[in-house]
């Protein structure tokens, strides 16, 4: 705002108070900068409170002494707010009382100096007579009150020096900058601002201007990054609504079609058996014609020679028909069985949609409320600077520009901070499917490796996990042959897409599983936890002693996973606690697994359960339900028989049938692959590893052939491929 801006041009809100939605009446001023009458913050805080809420902002700030009554006055807008009220009163009654010949009648001008109105007769020796010399500057013609271009520069040249609050009777004529630019008369500074540092209003206010425009200057580098943050908010917004739509609508049609495939294949399997019955009884006829004729040439032979076998030919038929109609209405009760499930399925990741959806909303509410917060405040700074610049005030300006470069300095920090990630927000994380998977009957497992894919991980001496996300992408980590860590990243076409090795020592990387599309979640030897992002390869470390009171430092992570819908982070640790962070790092809970439990060496969650391999002396596998701060065992996985007791849970992993997969490990022998049910751990059938490889882990990844199981190699760098049939 220039200074020479019209005063009719100042926005109306800017005068109101928030609380009373009135004109302000005695503002008094937040270090928030935000205004609000005297008497409206008396009836907002009660007595004796310390603290004050901003209403508008939500800032809470300590009250000084004196309570309301200390905090400023916003002298700029009283003086506004003043000049307009006196506008205001002159429109009603022009009649007033003059102060020098004390007649009532037409006010022709107002003294500031005097605070009172002058008639046209004393209004011309006011303004001439050397007696009074000091008040001409402050004498305002009210026939100006409503000149287009009456600016609140030309206001403020009217306005008079506060008085001195120590000599009330005296203008003050210096400022104490050692009691906070405190407006002092002479006397004063031989009284109690002795010693004090003392400056020249004029050349104070100036000093105090240039800073402020200094401090506006650097904070308008942030005000563009706010206001794009609240358009990408909006797009955010925009986008989370049409992905819900489209995996919503994607869901449907599949179900759609998975019920006409269904259909189909049971209206097929009824003209199957109508043709079987159809030509049963055409075979029937058939033979028992060729027996009637056979009869007329034998109508001698007893007639229970030619009954007999028809009986019998006609109990088999009956039999025959019989068993096909129980095996038609098997594959009926399995096919509507399967599309039962399947839109169970549905439904629930439908419901799960939903509540993301609802969460997600929720997120994005925060997000653009803190956004359009900041916003405001921008635009209350800077309207705020600029009514100060217009003024150009000096007793003014040095009573309020330190509380706006106050102001301004907390709000470019505030401006300065990273802005969240939207990406994560607009979408919505589901376990896929697939045409036709929740109508087959039991997944198998192929007898022997499909492929043994060469790695080519550079100097790779040791793999020590491996993850996938659900396009096909391949995280593997690992030890290089001088022990530094490695993140090689696969593509779907099974080639080397990046690697990226770590040069510090202190990341010793032993587990990783997706968080998201992009994002890995991690722990590293000792007790640490990070996040890793394979687009740029930056990543974020944290120690659980630093974020978890009372852990205990000897504590060592050993496995983690992620729940994608919650975004959460879960880590299992050389004990029975179980840490859940979420995507920002931040400890949200600890667990206690049962007591069956002594170490969580691989996890995995899954609708709720935490399935966990105990590879301690236990060498036992358990569902387990997790609690806010304790948990249950649900079930027990059943130990296979094949390498007896020698075996133990290495690794898990669940395919998108919900079927489980578990790597039993044999010292000096081969390890076995066993599939468990979905809902109660049995065993569905067993596939030993090749002997020619050492599998170190195990995971069920999408593919253009089909879902496939993954074992990488702990030394030969090698990466085992089943297939799921």
């Amino acid at each position: 705002m220039a200074s020479a801006s019209p005063l009719k041009d100042i926005d109306e809100q800017y005068l109101q108070c928030c609380i009373c939605m009135e004109q302000l009446k005695e503002p008094k001023i937040l270090p928030c900068l935000h205004r609000y009458c005297q008497e409206c913050l008396k009836k907002i805080v009660k007595k004796g409170a310390k603290k004050i809420e901003c209403v508008t902002c939500r800032e809470v700030h300590t009250l000084p002494k004196g309570g309301i009554n200390g905090l400023k006055t916003d002298f700029n807008t009283k003086n506004i707010i003043e000049f307009i009220q006196l506008q205001d009163s002159v429109k009603v009654d022009p009649l007033r009382t003059c102060i020098h010949c004390n007649k009532k009648q037409e006010a022709s001008a107002f003294c500031f100096r005097c605070n009172d109105f002058l008639c046209e007769t004393c209004h011309e020796f006011h303004a001439s007579s050397a007696m009074v010399k000091d008040h001409h500057p402050h004498i305002f013609s009210l026939s100006e009150a409503e000149a287009a271009n009456l600016t609140i520069q030309k206001l403020s040249s009217l306005k008079v020096a506060p008085r001195c609050r120590t000599h009330p009777e005296k203008l003050s004529e210096l400022c104490c900058t050692t009691c906070g630019n405190l407006p002092i008369c002479v006397p004063c500074t031989f009284g109690e601002h002795r010693g004090h540092n003392l400056e020249e209003v004029k050349s104070l206010a100036k000093i105090q201007r240039e800073m402020l425009r200094g401090k506006i200057a650097d904070l308008l580098q942030y005000k563009e990054k706010a206001y794009s943050m609240r358009e990408e908010i909006k797009k955010t917004k925009d986008k989370l609504e049409l992905n819900v739509d489209q995996e919503s609508r994607k869901l449907r049609e599949q179900l759609d079609r998975e019920g006409e495939r269904i259909k189909k294949e049971i209206h097929d399997a009824e003209k199957k058996l109508n043709t079987k019955r159809a030509d049963l009884e055409k075979r029937m006829k058939e033979e028992t014609s060729a027996r009637k004729k056979q009869l007329e040439k034998e109508m001698r032979e007893s007639r229970e020679r030619y009954e007999q076998p028809c009986r019998e030919e006609q109990q088999e038929a009956d039999l025959n028909f019989r068993r096909l109609k129980e095996e038609n209405t098997k594959v009926r009760g399995k096919l509507e069985g399967g599309l039962r499930v399947m839109n169970n399925e549905i439904q629930e990741l439908l419901a799960s949609i939903r509540t993301q959806k609802d969460e997600n909303v929720k997120k994005i509410k925060e997000l653009s409320d803190h956004f359009d917060d900041i916003v405001k405040k921008f635009e209350n700074v800077t309207a705020t600077a600029d009514y100060i610049f217009a003024a150009q005030n000096d007793w003014t300006d040095v009573q309020c520009i330190p509380d706006v470069c106050r102001a301004v300095d907390l709000l470019r920090e505030e401006a300065k901070r990273d802005s969240p990630g939207m990406g994560d927000l607009s979408g919505v994380k589901i376990r896929g499917l697939s045409a036709g998977v929740t109508v087959r009957g039991k997944v198998g497992i192929s007898e022997d490796v499909e492929s043994v894919i060469d790695l080519h991980i550079k100097e790779s001496r040791y793999i020590t996990d491996i993850t996938g996300n659900e396009v096909g992408t391949i995280v593997i980590t690992g030890w290089t042959s001088d022990y530094q860590t490695y993140i090689a990243v696969i593509t779907k076409a099974e080639v080397l897409q990046q690697q990226h090795i770590f040069p510090e020592k202190k990341y010793h990387i032993a587990k990783c599983s997706f968080l998201s599309r992009y994002l890995i979640a991690v722990i590293c030897g000792g007790n640490q936890v990070g996040i890793y992002d394979i687009r740029d390869q930056s990543r974020r470390f944290i120690r659980l002693s630093d974020v978890i009171m009372n852990c205990p430092t000897y504590q060592q992570v050993s496995s983690v996973t992620t729940d994608p819908v919650n975004d959460h982070i879960i880590v299992g640790c050389d004990s029975r606690d179980v840490y859940v962070f979420n995507s920002e790092l931040e400890h949200v809970k600890t667990t206690k697994l049962p007591d069956v439990i002594k170490f969580a060496g691989d996890i995995a969650m899954y609708k709720g359960n935490l399935f966990v391999c105990d590879s301690s002396e236990t060498r036992r596998a358990f569902a387990v339900a997790l609690k806010q701060t304790a948990s249950e065992v649900k079930y027990e996985f059943t130990k296979p028989m094949a390498g007896g007791s020698n075996r133990y849970p290495c690794r898990l992993c669940i395919d998108q049938n919900g079927y489980i997969y578990m790597l039993w490990m044999r010292s000096g022998g081969r390890s076995l692959i066993v599939q468990y049910t979905k809902d109660g751990g049995q065993i569905e059938l067993e596939r030993e590893v090749d002997g020619t490889h050492d599998a170190i882990a195990i995971i069920a990844v999408q593919t253009k052939q089909g879902e496939k199981l993954l074992l990488p190699t702990d030394r030969t760098n090698k990466l085992l491929t089943y297939g799921l049939t």
